[in-house]
């Protein structure tokens, strides 16, 4: 399996550094490169996965926790991981730059 790696133009690692829920399913993702970018959530929340997150106040819990997007979720189901997370490069790369 290949590791996608988020850079710019650059061979420093751009990491996610803080994040804010905003309105609307919105993040304001702060990254080490001094970007922000603000990240729709919207489009993934029909994925399994991101279901969870429809809950407003679930979703504001939101935090970093190495680089990445974080909230903590028990999924209650034998071997599943628990926990719910999107990549840096993802909320990066799909981001609009904050002005």
């Amino acid at each position: 399996m290949k590791d996608y790696f988020c850079y710019e133009n650059t061979d420093d690692l751009i990491e996610a550094v803080t994040v804010k829920p905003l309105e609307n399913y919105k993040l304001r993702v702060s990254f080490s490169n001094g970007k922000t970018k603000i990240f729709d959530f919207k489009p993934y929340l029909d994925l399994q996965i991101f279901q969870p997150l429809k809950d407003k106040s679930f979703f504001d819990t939101v935090k970093i926790n190495f680089d990445t997007a974080f909230w903590e979720y028990d999924w209650k189901i034998k071997n599943a991981a628990n926990n719910i997370d999107i990549a840096p490069e993802r909320m990066y790369w799909d981001g609009v730059d904050e002005f």
